[in-house]
């Protein structure tokens, strides 16, 4: 009887050992990399992840690097795919030329062109943002040519909101420029209307005094931003000035410490720095102007942009990077904040929709995310 049990206890002991081993073989470990809410566009490399601007027109999108001008379009064979294309501005037969390589300089980008300071500082070149770029096809704005008193065009650097010029929408360009003078009792500017007709850029350019109300307490540079067809520029400790596409100019409120301005739903508003947690409105283009108090401080150090049908906003300082919607009811604003993940920790430089994709540029890369989904509330 005991030999009978060890047989049968042995082939049930090998039964169950092949059942565990069986077991055990189904029990699969599987690493799954993390879905973040933003990816990164991977076409870039070195110095081309270094987004400093953006602009767009209806098919393309153009970045500012640090010596490079960069156009984002789809690709031929496929609407969903993109494809990069870089170009270096050729300026003499056998010299080169690139953008500006100092990240604090934002140069103006319009839908057809760009333009930025050489020589120095006292020359603007203009090219169109349509390849390709030669010699032969940019315009050059000499600043000494123009006055003689004049010294160099005001690069504005140092902080992210602030740029170099704005462009209307008529392709009129709007820069502010420093004199000998001292104490100098106007703002002085150089408007230019730009052409670009195949592949090629003209520029019709006069200069434009505004009389500064104090004269001796200018702070050196303003803040130029283009609305619709007309600029409007803050002169710190003077106000700000409204400057028309014809050139005229007036002042058209005190002084204010404006670091930003954009119009949304009709409204038209002056975003104050400096820690002051202001806000100036305007609901007739600029014309007259109430001053808020009690906003946000990250509002003045953000950038607001139209996303779909919605204002939206991003910061520029790596200790509060957010991306946020902003709607406004009178006076009275609510604020929304969106998901960032997969962003990391770069300064947030700009933001652009083209199509059903919205692109993110960094100053660690251009990251994108579908616009169905760029909503989602962090």
């Amino acid at each position: 009887m005991q030999a009978l049990s060890k047989v049968f206890i042995a082939p049930l002991a090998l039964l169950l050992l092949t059942a565990c081993k069986k077991e055990v073989e189904k029990i699969v470990v599987q690493e799954v990399d993390k879905q973040y809410s933003w990816a990164e566009v991977r076409q870039l490399y070195g110095l081309q992840k270094v987004i400093i601007g953006m602009s767009q027109d209806a098919n393309s999108l153009y970045l500012q690097q640090p010596s490079w001008f960069g156009v984002l379009t789809p690709a031929s064979t496929a609407a969903t795919r993109r494809t990069y294309r870089y170009y270096e501005p050729v300026i003499g037969p056998l010299s080169t030329v690139v953008l500006p390589a100092d990240v604090q300089t934002r140069i103006p980008l319009g839908p057809s062109f760009f333009a930025y300071p050489y020589h120095s500082d006292s020359v603007l070149l203009a090219f169109p943002t349509a390849p390709p770029f030669a010699a032969n096809l940019g315009a050059e704005i000499h600043l000494h040519r123009l006055d003689p008193t004049a010294t160099v065009f005001a690069n504005n650097r140092g902080y992210v909101p602030l740029q170099f010029g704005a462009v209307n929408n008529n392709n009129q360009l709007l820069v502010n420029y420093s004199t000998t003078r001292y104490p100098d009792p106007n703002l002085h500017f150089t408007l230019s209307k730009i052409t670009t007709y195949f592949g090629q850029v003209t520029a019709q350019t006069r200069v434009v005094q505004v009389p500064l109300s104090a004269t001796g307490t200018y702070a050196g540079f303003c803040t130029v931003a283009a609305i619709e067809d007309y600029f409007l520029v803050n002169a710190f400790n003077q106000g700000i000035y409204k400057i028309k596409p014809d050139g005229t100019a007036r002042q058209v409120f005190g002084p204010a410490a404006v670091v930003n301005y954009y119009k949304w739903q009709g409204t038209v508003y002056a975003v104050e720095g400096n820690g002051s947690n202001a806000v100036i409105i305007s609901t007739d283009n600029g014309e007259t102007w109430q001053r808020f108090t009690g906003v946000p401080y990250y509002f003045g150090v953000s950038t607001f942009r139209a996303v779909g049908d919605s204002l939206v906003g991003i910061t520029h300082t790596i200790a509060t990077n957010s991306l946020y919607t902003l709607r406004w009811q009178g006076n009275n604003y609510r604020v929304r904040e969106l998901k960032n993940d997969g962003l990391g920790q770069a300064d947030f430089t700009d933001i652009a929709q083209l199509g059903d994709t919205v692109y993110l540029g960094t100053l660690n890369g251009l990251f994108k995310r579908p616009l169905k989904q760029f909503f989602e509330k962090k």
